[in-house]
This record gives structure tokens, C-alpha cells and sequence, in this order.
């Protein structure tokens, strides 16, 4: 008669089955802290790359806009309706056809010059309203502010929020570091009129630069550059 021992087969059975160590599970352990902490890393490093990328949008989109004021205004300067009236008539900036502007003056970090906003076809000089740009500092923030007055702007007025300068660019989100206008591209050609005497005509050029940076991260920043061709050329006697 045969007989069969189970006590081998017993024992494989055990040693298959049996649980981890210590050790192991430690080992374990750690590589799972290991992952998950490179997961957390770069999801965090993600997040944070996707906020700066809007960041950015949004301080291009700060300084876009404020350059979109400065240049569009500054294009148009001693812009008249009745500019077309001085076609034959050397002197209609001083006979009274029409309302002689100053020229584009620049201030160091200041832009001042004359602009017919009201666009009014009667060559009356108070219609014809001043412009001006200027860097301000708010608090040891840089501010970019806008001359709405009538009269001639003052650059070197004061903060202050009964004044005609208002703010285009907001201190609590962006510093704007610099503010630069130059015209040194700029050239002028005297011509001779028939009965002795001359006038001057200025082609104009002004370059301008603004540097901004984000007023929470001085990392975040931007430069923009443009270089615009005054549509009015500034004649004078």
C-alpha cells in the first residue's frame, strides 16, 4: 500500500504564501514617497510656468494698450480740420485762418503737444485741446498719466486727482520702469517764398519706450518699442 507525505508540499505552500518584510515594505514605501513627490513637483512647476505665462499676457496686454494711447495721440498731433485752408496760403498760421499749434515738446520722461480733439471746423484755439504724456512715481511705483486739460499741461505738476493728468496704467498691477521719447530722427527743410521771406517744415519722428514690470514679481517684465511718423508735419515762420 502506498502512502503519500504531505509535510514537503506543506511547507512549499507556506514559503509561497508568505507576507512581505519589513524591509520590503519600507522599500516600498519610499519609492512611493518618491514618486508622488516628483508628481507634486511637477504639477507645481506646471501651475506655476501657466501663471506666469498669464502674468505676461497680462503685461503685455497693460503696456500694448498704453502705447496704443500714447501713439495714437501723438500721430494726430496739431492735427486742424481746416489744415486743408492752408493749401496756397503760406501764412494761414498767422493771418488768422487757422489756429497755429505749438510744437511737440519733450520734457525728459514728459510728452507735451497740441491736439483738436473736439475736431471743430472753426479754427478757435480754445477748442483746440493740449495732450501730453508723463512717467509719474505713486509711492515708489512708476505711472504713466494723461493730460486732459484744455490748457497748456504742466509736467512738473504734482500727484493729484483734481488734476487734468489721469493714469492709463494701474500701480497696483504694473511698475513702469521707464518712459522714453526721443525725436532725434526728426529733420527740418526751410523753404523760400516767393516775396523774400520763409518758412520751416518739420517731419517728425518720435520714438518711444516703455518698460514695465509686474508690481508683485519684478521677474515678470516687458519692453515695447515703436517708432511712429507724425502725420502732421509742423510748419512754422
Amino acid at each position: 500500500m502506498l502512502t503519500f507525505s504531505c509535510k514537503g508540499a506543506g511547507i512549499s505552500t507556506w514559503r509561497s504564501s508568505r507576507g512581505v518584510t519589513l524591509i520590503e515594505a519600507l522599500i516600498s514605501l519610499a519609492l512611493g514617497v518618491i514618486v508622488t513627490g516628483a508628481m507634486v513637483t511637477l504639477m507645481g512647476n506646471s501651475m506655476g510656468s501657466a501663471t506666469r505665462i498669464i502674468e505676461m499676457s497680462q503685461l503685455t496686454d497693460e503696456l500694448r494698450n498704453t502705447m496704443h494711447l500714447i501713439t495714437r495721440d501723438i500721430r494726430r498731433a496739431n492735427y486742424s480740420p481746416l489744415s486743408h485752408l492752408c493749401y496756397g496760403n503760406s501764412d494761414c498760421g498767422t493771418d488768422g485762418t487757422i489756429t497755429n499749434h505749438g510744437d511737440i515738446v519733450i520734457n525728459g520722461n514728459c510728452v507735451t503737444f497740441n491736439l483738436d480733439r473736439a475736431w471743430q471746423d472753426d479754427g478757435v484755439s480754445t477748442n483746440n485741446n493740449a495732450g501730453g504724456f508723463r512717467l509719474m512715481d505713486d509711492g515708489g511705483v512708476g505711472v504713466i498719466e494723461m493730460w486732459l486739460g484744455d490748457d497748456s499741461p504742466n509736467c512738473g505738476a504734482g500727484l493729484d486727482p483734481d488734476d487734468d493728468w489721469v493714469p492709463v496704467t494701474d500701480p497696483g498691477f504694473v511698475d513702469i520702469t521707464n518712459f522714453a521719447i526721443l525725436d532725434d530722427d526728426s529733420v527740418s527743410t526751410t523753404v523760400s517764398e516767393e516775396g523774400g521771406g520763409s518758412f520751416t517744415q518739420r517731419i517728425r519722428q518720435i520714438n518711444i519706450e516703455i518698460q514695465g514690470q509686474l508690481t508683485i514679481d519684478n521677474d515678470i517684465n516687458r519692453t515695447l518699442v515703436d517708432e511712429i511718423r507724425v502725420r502732421n508735419d509742423h510748419f512754422f515762420h
